[in-house]
Order: structure tokens, then sequence, then C-alpha cells
């Protein structure tokens, strides 16, 4: 099992799958990241045992020190685009596990994007459905059956969050 942190919350993926947190690449940070400031990168890639591959930005409104979203369905088009403009170089440029499983994704059978966003009960931040409507428009050439999740709203992905 892999299991990686991303904001607060702990994403377990079973045996036979790759997942590795994109952000923290040393390819996507030491190169990639240079090439301007506008860049920017989602939280998570992950390929199943069927090679679906999976793109997951997450976002954890339930704490009050975390950043309110200020324009966030441009941050989130942005995230995507960057990050898989930046796959096929590291699948050749990257090293080690980065190349593999870039490489990997790149060979994938389906392209997923994930939006995982926790939010407090009591007060939203964010209004899920207005979110959706925006990306779903900007991003359908991408996949046209964008994924939002949280830990009681997984669907039937392959992976679980804590």
């Amino acid at each position: 099992m892999t299991h990686l942190a991303v904001e607060r919350l702990t994403f377990t993926f079973p045996p036979g799958w790759m997942a590795s947190k994109y952000d923290d690449w040393a390819y996507y940070r030491n190169k990639f990241s240079r090439q301007g400031n506008e860049l920017a990168a989602m939280d998570l890639i992950a390929v199943s045992p069927g090679r679906d591959a999976y793109l997951i930005e997450v976002k954890d409104y339930r704490h009050p020190a975390t950043e309110k979203p200020s324009n966030l369905p441009d941050a989130l088009v942005r995230k995507v685009f960057f990050t898989l403009a930046a796959l096929f170089p590291a699948s050749v440029h990257a090293v080690g596990n980065e190349q593999r499983i870039s490489r990997r994704f790149l060979r994938c059978n389906g392209l997923n994007v994930v939006f995982h966003i926790e939010q407090s009960t009591h007060k939203p931040v964010v209004d899920l459905a207005d979110l959706k409507q925006r990306l779903k428009a900007r991003l359908r050439a991408v996949d046209p059956h964008l994924k939002f999740t949280s830990m009681g709203s997984m669907g039937n992905l392959g992976w679980s969050v804590s």
C-alpha cells in the first residue's frame, strides 16, 4: 500500500497502484517549475492496475487557517493543464520513480481528474455546484466526467482517504 499525506489528509492506495505526490517531485520543483512564475501542479498523480490515470487536487477547508478560495476555478484549470504539460518531459528527463510513474501515466487507458474537497458541514466555503459547472465547461476536453470527492463521498474510486 502507498500512503500519501496531503493537507492533513492521508490518501491510501492499494497494492498494484502507482501513486505519488506530484507537486513534491524533484523534476517538477527543480526543472519544470522554473520555466515561469505562473506554473502550478496537481497534488497527486496515480495509475490504477487497470491503467486508468488520475490527476488529484486536494483542498481541505475544514480548518480556519486554510487559505480561502479566491479564484479557485482558474487555479484548478491551470494545475490540470500544467501538470499534463510536464508529464511528457518528465517521462524523458526525470529519474527513478518519477520517470517510471510519468511513463506509466502516459500509457494510460483513461484519464480522470479528481478534485477532493473537504468542507465544514456548518459553514461550507466552496459552492460545489457552481465549481462543478465552471470546471466541467473548461475541462471537458481533458475529462468530460470530472469527479468531486470528499471523505464521506468517495464514489467507486480505488483508494481511501482518512
